[in-house]
C-alpha cells in the first residue's frame, strides 16, 4: 500500500526541530564568537538543500524513487551541516530524516535508512576534519533520538493505514447493503407480480371465458349486461398484464448507488468513477459487477501502490464492459491468486471475460466484459 502524504503535525514537527537545529550556530555568528567564513557557507549551503528537500517531500504525492530521492538529500545535507557546524545540533536534523522514513519510503527501509545515517554520523565523528569528535556520545544519542521519531511516526502511518482500512471496509458494508435491500425489494416485486399473474390472472382469464360464454347464450334485457362485464373483464385482465409488466421492468438494482457508497469509502488511492447514471443490468450481473469491481480496488488499494485508480463501467449493444485501471508499480507478470481466481471465475460463470495488462512501473488494467443480457446468473 503506498504511503499517504505527511501527517501535518509531524510536519509541523520537523519544521520545528530543523529551524531549532540551526538557531544556536545562528546565535554563535551574531554574537561574534565565530567567525563566518568558507566552512560558514559550505553549512548554509547545506541547510538550504535539506530546507528544499524536506519541501519537496512533505509536498504533493511522488513516486518511491522521488520521495526516496527527496529523503536521501536531506540525510546527506544534514550530514554535511553536521560535520561543518560548531554545536552538534544539526544532528536533530537527522532525527527529521527517521521521522520522515516510515511516511515516505515504508517501513522496512525506514529503518535500514536510520541505521545507514547513524552510521554516517559515526564516520564523521570518526573523520570530521574540523572537529576532534572521536570522545563524545553524539552518534549513540541521536541514534536513540531517531528511533523515537521513526517509532513516533511507524505508529502514525500504521493508524492512518488502520483509518483507511476500516473506511473502506465499512464502505464495502453500506454498499452491499444497499444492494442486498435492493435486491431484496426486486425479489419481493417479482413475487408479487408472479402472484398476480399466476392467481388474479388466471381467475380474470376464467371469468372472461365464462361471460363470453354467456354472452353468446343470452338474450333480450340480460344480453346487454353481460357484455359490459365481458367487456370490463377483459379491460381489467389488460391492465394486470400491464402493471405485471411493470412490475417486471422495474426489478433492476441500482448499481451505480452501491458503486458510488463504495468508491466514497476509499479515502487513497483516489478513485474516479465513470457510469452511467441510468444504467440498467439485471440482479444477478449487477451483483456479478459489484463484486468485480469491489475485488479490484481492493487489490489497488492494498497492492498497487498508486495514487489514482480510474472505474468505468459502459453499456455499448449487447456488451457491458467494466474497466479498472491504476497508476501504481505495475509488474511484469501478474499472478493471479485466489481474489483474481475467484473473480476470473465469477466472470466466466456469467458468460463473460476478463483481460487483464499490466507493465512495471505502468501500473494495472483489469477489464471485464458482460454480456447484457447473460444466459447463466453467476453466484451473487
Amino acid at each position: 500500500m503506498d504511503r499517504a502524504p505527511s501527517p501535518r503535525l509531524l510536519v509541523g514537527a520537523g519544521v520545528f526541530a530543523s529551524v531549532a537545529a540551526g538557531l544556536p550556530q545562528i546565535a554563535f555568528w551574531a554574537s561574534g564568537r565565530i567567525p563566518f567564513d568558507r566552512r560558514s557557507l559550505g553549512w548554509c549551503g547545506a541547510y538550504a538543500v535539506f530546507a528544499i528537500a524536506f519541501w519537496l517531500a512533505a509536498a504533493a504525492p511522488r513516486p518511491l524513487v522521488g520521495r526516496a530521492a527527496a529523503l536521501a538529500a536531506q540525510s546527506g545535507a544534514a550530514l554535511v551541516a553536521f560535520a561543518l557546524g560548531h554545536t552538534r545540533f544539526e544532528g536533530a536534523l537527522l532525527c527529521v530524516v527517521a521521522g520522515e522514513a516510515p511516511l515516505l519510503v515504508g517501513e522496512k527501509m525506514g529503518l535500514v535508512w536510520v541505521l545507514a545515517q547513524t552510521a554516517g554520523m559515526a564516520a564523521v565523528n570518526l573523520v570530521g576534519p574540523f572537529q576532534v569528535r572521536r570522545q563524545d556520545l553524539s552518534a549513540l544519542a541521536y541514534t536513540g533520538f531517531q528511533l523515537f521519531a521513526f517509532g513516533a511516526s511507524r505508529l502514525a502511518v500504521r493508524e492512518a493505514e488502520a483509518r483507511q482500512e476500516l473506511a473502506r471496509v465499512h464502505a464495502e458494508l453500506l454498499a452491499a447493503r444497499e444492494l442486498f435491500a435492493d435486491s431484496t425489494r426486486t425479489a419481493e416485486r417479482l413475487r408479487i407480480a408472479r402472484e398476480l399473474h399466476d392467481a388474479l390472472g388466471h381467475h380474470l382469464s376464467a371469468l372472461s371465458l365464462q361471460l363470453e360464454l354467456a354472452r353468446n347464450l343470452a338474450d333480450g334485457r340480460a344480453k346487454k349486461p353481460v357484455e359490459q362485464a365481458h367487456a370490463v373483464t377483459k379491460e381489467l385482465l389488460s391492465e394486470l398484464r400491464s402493471v405485471v409488466s411493470s412490475m417486471r421492468e422495474d426489478s433492476v438494482l441500482d448499481l451505480p448507488g452501491a458503486l458510488r457508497t463504495l468508491v466514497a469509502g476509499i479515502l487513497h488511492p483516489r478513485v474516479h468513477l465513470e457510469v452511467e447514471r441510468d444504467l440498467q443490468v439485471e440482479a444477478a450481473l449487477a451483483h456479478t459487477i459489484f463484486r468485480c469491481v469491489q475485488e479490484a480496488l481492493t487489490n489497488a488499494v492494498r497492492h498497487a501502490a498508486a495514487e489514482n485508480v480510474y472505474l468505468t463501467i459502459e453499456a455499448r449493444g449487447e456488451t457491458v464492459t467494466v474497466t479498472v485501471r491504476d497508476d501504481g508499480r505495475g509488474a511484469a507478470e501478474v499472478r493471479a491468486g485466489h481474489g483474481l481466481s475467484g473473480l476470473r471465475e465469477r466472470i466466466e460463470g456469467m458468460g463473460g471475460k476478463v483481460e487483464i495488462e499490466a507493465r512495471p512501473g505502468a501500473g494495472l488494467t483489469l477489464r471485464a466484459l458482460f454480456p447484457l443480457f447473460p444466459t447463466r446468473a453467476g453466484a451473487a
